[in-house]
């Protein structure tokens, strides 16, 4: 009772580590990602942030844009700050210094999709593309093509030597020779695949088939093949990497490998969790199968 006679609540507990109101008592993790124009990352950014919620777990999301300085400027934001605990890093440039000098000084950091130099240290999930690209093109050669054409990510990516490893292996193990001028490198945008096609015509035989390194890319190849007078698949087979959703409500539908992203997201997060509870565990690297989905856009070559 006060003085004046009526009961004084007693005033509320200072928060402990784990009534935090904004960290709800978990862990506060950084994605970072080069861009969400391109569905397959904005898919991983997507599952992310439900998975983290499910897990009790904070999620903040930076996009790079792509731009190498972007990717260093987020490494460094995420490294200063106190608030977040961890990292999960999808970048699309080989290098980035200040990610590694954040890695030494002991922020815990799970590199996803492509390989980043100097952070041999750190945990890693990828996908098998060496694979992928060899039964892609390997099913193609099935169906009875014999020039196929590969349209290839950015030379300097991990992903894309993969690929590019598995397109020329599939290739060799089928009896069929690799022309030089049907391997095309750029960007992973839609842009770029719509504006393959006067290159592929210049070849001294154009390919009946091309297995394009990403979905986004393929989907580019799609919207502007009609402009070029080609129908597909009956002029061109095209199998795309990656399974973005966009790829069912095309015609035809995308044949494509298909990213198993759900799992992709629920091992960077548990392994980005352990890390910060365990900093001085083995490092883990983990490899998943890409799975062929066949659709609608790949087929025997007409004739």
């Amino acid at each position: 009772m006060s003085d004046l006679g009526y009961p004084v609540a007693a005033p509320p507990p200072a928060p402990g580590p784990t009534s935090d109101p904004v960290r709800g008592g978990g862990p506060v993790i950084a994605l970072v990602v080069p861009d969400l124009v391109n569905p397959f990352f904005a898919a991983l950014a997507e599952e992310a942030a439900a998975a983290a919620t499910a897990d009790g777990a904070s999620l903040v999301v930076g996009v790079t844009g792509q731009q190498a300085l972007r990717e260093a400027r987020f490494s460094d934001f995420v490294a200063s700050s106190d608030a977040i605990d961890g990292l999960i890093y999808v970048g699309i440039h080989r290098r980035n210094p200040r990610l590694s000098r954040a890695v030494a000084e002991g922020l815990p950091v799970v590199v996803l999709d492509e390989e980043i130099a100097s952070t041999s240290d750190v945990d890693t999930i990828s996908v098998d593309n060496y694979g992928g690209a060899y039964q892609a093109v390997s099913y193609l050669a099935q169906l009875g093509h014999r020039r196929i054409a590969h349209i290839a990510g950015p030379p300097e990516l991990s992903t894309t030597s993969d690929r590019l490893r598995g397109y020329r292996d599939a290739m060799a193990h089928a009896g069929l020779d690799v022309d030089e001028d049907l391997v095309l490198h750029g960007p992973y945008t839609e842009q770029f695949g719509a504006s393959t096609f006067p290159y592929l015509a210049q070849a001294e035989k154009t390919p009946t088939a091309v297995f394009v390194g990403s979905d986004i890319v393929a989907v580019g190849m799609l919207g502007a093949a009609e402009l070029h007078g080609l129908r597909i698949p009956e002029d061109l087979s095209v199998v795309g990497c990656d399974g973005i959703r966009v790829g069912e409500w095309l015609r035809p539908k995308l044949t494509t490998l298909q990213q198993p992203v759900t799992h992709l997201v629920a091992s960077a997060l548990d392994l980005v969790r352990s890390r910060i509870e365990a900093p001085d565990r083995e490092r883990v690297d983990k490899v998943y199968p890409l799975q062929l989905v066949i659709r609608g856009s790949a087929a025997a070559p007409v004739g």
